[in-house]
């Protein structure tokens, strides 16, 4: 997982230039697609149908840009005007237009984004059906997924690709603005995704979303890889709940323990292995080498168990962190801040 290898796997958005392929063909509402505001129901349903009725929860997007658009899509989650998409598609973008599976078309808000997790949640101007969220640690290798989004450009918004579920919790260094940053317990599959594909969910045979699609090989073929719906589900929650969320920042980078013995670190016990610990995470007493087991009373077996209980709390909040240190169990009081 060297930076060599996986600059090849940076962003699926595809980048348009002075507006080629920024603006809609599309010249009709099409009124065969239900577009009811609701969870979509698919048990029951046969393979077709399920594919059928989950494309009315996906959007095409576009940014613009100034001198061009980013194509991106996303998914509705939880309530028919939220929208789940990555951070790279929106981050330095202006104008965000969504396109409905309907032929019918909206803007998006911004409502929160984050480059590190490269997940953003938008606003719908409209509301529209929306799919149930399933669970990434449920997924097998070789059970069927299928990737929904807007491949190359946003003529073929709304396409749909299937594959199987190749591995679980990988883990990527990548190349963002503010240099080199590691995507964890990613979902690695084989169903064909393209730059524009960014944001657009990846669901199971149920028709639950259980990733977004982030990254592909550029340099091999059926590697594309996922960010696991747990983290993006809890801020939506949060969302909801408040409006708006500003993100808690503990301040520790870190690996699952697994991956932390591919780096050479001889652990005997699941955790997040600290590599750096900074600001709230520093100011506790953490240094590198610890393992973190538990964060507010939540159990901590993986870098995704983290970030997910992380995001349970907000900045300001004072909570208990437990982690070993050569041998030795130890807790702290730690207080987050805002990121």
């Amino acid at each position: 997982m060297k930076s060599k290898i996986v600059l090849a796997f940076l962003l699926l958005t595809s980048c348009l230039l002075c507006g080629c392929g920024g603006t809609d063909n599309s010249y009709y509402i099409d009124k065969t697609v239900d577009m009811r505001v609701r969870e979509i129901t698919l048990e029951g349903t046969n393979e077709l149908e399920m594919l059928d009725k989950a494309r009315s929860a996906v959007v095409g997007i576009s940014v613009d840009l100034g001198n061009g658009y980013a194509i991106g899509s996303g998914v509705a989650l939880k309530n028919g005007n939220y929208i789940l998409t990555n951070n790279h598609v929106v981050e330095d973008g202006g104008n965000i237009i969504l396109y409905y599976a309907d032929k019918s078309i909206g803007s998006g808000k911004l409502l929160w984004r984050d480059a590190g997790l490269d997940l953003a949640i938008l606003k719908s101007s409209k509301e529209i059906p929306y799919l149930k969220i399933g669970s990434s640690k449920a997924l097998q290798v070789g059970e069927s997924v299928y990737a929904f989004g807007t491949p190359l450009t946003l003529q073929f918004k709304h396409t749909v690709t299937k594959g199987i579920v190749s591995a679980l919790n990988r883990t990527l260094e990548v190349e963002s603005t503010g240099g080199s940053n590691f995507l964890q317990s990613l979902v690695q599959h084989d169903a064909s995704i393209n730059p524009g594909n960014s944001g657009g969910p990846l669901i199971n045979s149920k028709g639950e979303v259980v990733g977004i699609n982030t990254l592909k090989a550029s340099e091999g073929e059926g590697l594309g890889f996922a960010n696991p719906i747990e983290i993006g589900s809890v801020i939506l929650d949060r969302i909801i709940e408040n409006n708006s969320y500003k993100t808690p920042y503990l301040g520790v980078f870190g690996f699952d323990s697994e991956i932390a013995q591919i780096y050479g670190e001889a652990l005997n016990q699941d955790g997040v292995y600290v590599v750096d610990a900074l600001g709230p995470a520093k100011t506790a007493g953490l240094v590198k080498g610890d393992v973190i087991t538990s964060l507010g009373g939540i159990q901590i077996k993986s870098m995704q168990d983290l970030r997910t209980g992380l995001f349970n709390f907000n900045a300001g909040d004072r909570i208990i962190i437990e982690y070993s240190r050569n041998g030795q169990n130890y807790s702290k009081e730690i207080s987050l801040t805002q990121k």
